[in-house]
């Protein structure tokens, strides 16, 4: 069951977002604050964060960026109401709010079969020699 991080300052939107999500069986963990996302990421196993654009705290641009140095198979999808030119440049998938849960579900299950462009390739044997 993959492990979902939603961070979203909103309570209500992060409730929307993890009733959908639960219901489509995935285990969601859920913050407001993006530096307790972080500590969340540190001790366990994400495998997708989805996260609000425009906080107060934190951009969630900017935690995605963070969050791929500390756990750098951990997907991300970021959300917002509003088209940001800097989610478009980011590389990041999107889903602009207001979506449906079909849409939300579709989304998250599409970005969890794709790789993950930050993950580290592993090697088999070790370092190579030429």
């Amino acid at each position: 069951m993959p492990t979902i991080l939603v961070v979203d300052d909103e309570d209500d939107v992060r409730s929307f977002v993890r009733d959908i999500l639960e219901v489509n069986g995935y285990r969601v963990l859920d913050t407001r604050d993006p530096q307790h996302a972080l500590r969340i990421a540190s001790e366990q196993p994400i495998h997708l964060m989805l996260a609000d654009v425009v906080m107060p705290l934190m951009k969630g641009t900017e935690l995605a960026r963070r969050l791929q140095v500390l756990s750098p198979s951990t997907k991300v999808m970021l959300m917002s109401a509003y088209t940001l030119s800097a989610v478009a440049a980011s590389g990041y998938a999107f889903i602009a709010k207001p979506f449906t849960a079909d849409t939300l579900a579709g989304q998250v299950q599409h970005v969890l079969d794709q790789p993950s462009p930050f993950a580290r390739p592993r090697t088999e044997g070790g370092p190579s020699d030429g």
